[in-house]
């Protein structure tokens, strides 16, 4: 991909060239890239699974922006260069993820990282699900064991509506 800064002939230039090259706008510099071109084997079931990541995540994001509230709080998480959708859009894409699980003394220590912020975890065991307790920085989330429970199902949300679980033998 090049960047043209000052070329006074393509500044502002967008679109194809020649079947061959595609112009954009991107943080208000032209850039070149080549021709896409389409992918002429049929996806795979991870390639449709992520498209279909892709499709809620951009959803998701166009609604973000489309309330102010939203869009100023994804604004100012935004880096330089960044727009607020870029964000939105980020943290829809990525999910939380169960990094690490630990059990001491009927204590269950649940360590969750997202891109942004881990809105919810929860326990669900026999049929009932249960919330566990976050920590200061809500990355480290704790839950109470019952005597009963030996198999539990750990289940993390972010804002966005992802979910991720995990099974634990305890």
């Amino acid at each position: 991909m090049a960047m043209l800064t000052d070329n006074l002939l393509l500044k502002g230039a967008s679109g194809t060239f020649g079947k061959q090259f595609v112009f954009r706008q991107r943080n208000g510099k032209t850039v070149i890239c080549k021709m896409p071109k389409p992918y002429e084997k049929p996806p795979t079931d991870k390639q449709l699974a992520n498209r279909e990541r892709f499709s809620r995540a951009n959803t998701y994001a166009k609604a973000a922006i489309a309330d102010p509230v939203k869009k100023q709080y994804y604004l100012a998480m935004a880096k330089p260069g960044h727009s607020a959708y870029n964000v939105a859009f980020r943290e829809a894409f990525h999910g939380p993820e169960i990094t690490k699980v630990s059990v001491e003394a009927g204590i269950v220590t649940i360590q969750v990282k997202d891109s942004y912020i881990v809105d919810n975890v929860k326990v669900e065991s026999s049929g009932q699900i249960r919330p566990a307790t976050p920590g200061k920085n809500r990355r480290e989330w704790e839950y109470k064991l019952r005597s009963s429970e030996k198999i539990i199902r750990i289940l993390a949300y972010d804002r966005t509506g992802n979910v991720n679980t995990k099974d634990i033998l305890c």
